[in-house]
Order: structure tokens, then sequence, then C-alpha cells
């Protein structure tokens, strides 16, 4: 799950210095925000490592319905 534009924008801002100590959610997401295209990247790895599994389920869907097709 990405953060939205205005917890970027905090993450961004945030300095070490500060009295509010970051968890390590926030920590790891502000590592993450410094890597250009982070979210779209996973995005498209994970859509590369299911790929061959919606291919096939689609074509059991398409088998399907050439099947009520014929009938």
């Amino acid at each position: 799950m990405a953060p939205t534009k205005e917890e970027e924008r905090k993450l961004k801002d945030y300095k070490d210095d500060s009295p509010v100590k970051l968890g390590p959610a926030e920590k790891f997401l502000k590592v993450v925000l410094d890597i250009p295209f982070a979210f779209k990247r996973v995005d498209a790895m994970l859509y590369m490592a299911n790929f061959e599994s919606e291919v096939e389920y689609l074509k059991k869907s398409l088998k399907c319905l050439r099947g009520i097709e014929n009938q």
C-alpha cells in the first residue's frame, strides 16, 4: 500500500532531530520514497510475477466460454 501524497510530503519533510521518532514502517517508507518510481517498480514486478498464472486463468475462462458458445 502506497502512502498518500500528504503522507509522502510529511515523510520527506521529516528531520532526524525531530522530537517525534519514526517507527520501523515509517523509516522504511522514508527510504523507499528516495528511490525513483519505487512503487511503480514494485507494481511492475508483481505484474511479472503473476503474469503466467493470469494467462492460464484467462485461457481456462476462454475455453469455458467457447464450450458454452458451442452448445
